[in-house]
């Protein structure tokens, strides 16, 4: 990339021309903007942008007349009327984002967008619309995407809200505290496989073992599960990080998957021919009735999945096999209770004072401790 004193030669990409751009700070202003497509035309429009700062009308030179293309509204409703967008498995999401999006920013220009404006928006959609922080999150996330869309455009020169100048709320986990008030042992979630219907009871295994999502299990191939190697393969197209991972196949898996009927290539349901996912909702009803627990959704028994994993192996471990982008997300499903707590001080005690230590002499003796917990931490 050639470049000389605040201009950068920008070279041909994806069928667009070559052109030089201004990389210059104004009236404590980062100006990074299309120049022309000579040298002498770029070198002109620099000294044109010297003129106007000194002169106090950079804004107008760098503001011109808006055009329908240029506001807010127009541009991110033909950007997800395009084929990238329309393929995105966010795309419903996106879709009811957008509506809010629109509501606030529709006749904005793109240019005119900033952090204080995205603050303000943010604010009135927690405080007057009453929206829970991962919704507001979820509107954020798609309004910066749409903004670095722009920048890759050249209809602005960069993202006003990129990186973390604009803060995300921080989200409250009152649904993973909720799941832990049920206080649902390893008993009661056996119970409810056991009391669900024979078609149920592989689905229930594979999410309550291994955590895969619903949309992974009823999507499952017989080419995605390797009974030589002990192991599930979840390709990119399914998982929800879009990253393709593999989860071990435990004998429990094993047993339920071998005893299913081939009838086709998809374990679950084929989705070429049906037009929406295997209506499990029913037989899901039914065994959390059997089991005599209220209020446990389908999804939730990934949580379940991952505090069980994360108490027995440890964070990267369960992180790789549950899918997550990041540890942070694994993080979240890490709870210590108060049973879990004595455990700890327990092992400790049998680990200092049980079992094999030495006499003052040096000599190994066997020393045998009946103490009770009140001895112990005494």
């Amino acid at each position: 990339m050639k470049q000389e004193r605040n201009l950068v030669s920008v070279p041909a990409k994806d069928g667009k021309a070559a052109y030089w751009q201004t990389e210059i700070t104004l009236n404590y202003r980062r100006v990074r903007r299309f120049a022309g497509r000579t040298k002498e035309e770029a070198r002109a429009f620099l000294a044109d942008l010297r003129i106007a700062a000194r002169e106090k009308r950079l804004d107008g030179l760098l503001k011109p007349e808006r055009t329908a293309g240029d506001t807010f509204g127009a541009y991110a409703r033909t950007l997800l009327d395009s084929a990238e967008w329309k393929a995105k498995r966010s795309r419903v999401r996106d879709e009811t984002s957008f509506k809010h999006l629109n509501h606030a920013f529709k006749d904005t220009r793109l240019s005119e967008i900033n952090p204080a404006l995205v603050r303000k928006y943010m604010t009135e959609r927690r405080e007057k619309d009453g929206m829970k922080p991962a919704t507001v999150n979820r509107e954020l996330a798609l309004l910066k995407s749409i903004l670095y869309a722009a920048e890759y455009d050249e209809i602005i020169s960069s993202n006003p809200i990129r990186g973390r100048r604009v803060k995300r709320f921080q989200e409250d986990n009152s649904r993973e505290k909720d799941i832990l008030k049920m206080n649902l042992s390893d008993e009661d979630q056996a119970q409810f496989i056991e009391g669900a219907s024979e078609d149920l009871k592989p689905i229930l295994k594979i999410a309550l073992l291994t955590g895969m999502r619903q949309g992974e299990i009823l999507k499952m191939k017989w080419s995605d599960v390797d009974f030589t190697m002990g192991e599930i393969r979840i390709p990119e197209e399914n998982a929800k990080s879009k990253r393709e991972r593999f989860v071990p196949l435990t004998a429990e898996t094993y047993t339920a998957l071998d005893s299913i009927e081939r009838k086709g290539e998809y374990i679950f349901f084929n989705p070429k021919t049906a037009t929406h996912m295997v209506d499990i909702r029913r037989p899901y009803k039914a065994a959390l009735k059997a089991a005599g627990i209220s209020g446990l959704r389908f999804h939730d028994l990934r949580h379940l999945a991952a505090s069980r994993l994360v108490k027995v192996t440890d964070v990267v471990t369960a992180s790789k096999i549950l899918g997550h982008s990041s540890l942070d997300m694994t993080l979240r499903y890490v709870h210590s209770t108060q049973k879990d707590r004595h455990s700890a001080i327990e092992q400790a005690a049998e680990n200092l004072f049980r079992g094999r230590q030495k006499d003052v002499n040096g000599k190994k003796q066997e020393v045998h401790v009946e103490q009770t917990k009140d001895q112990v931490l005494n």
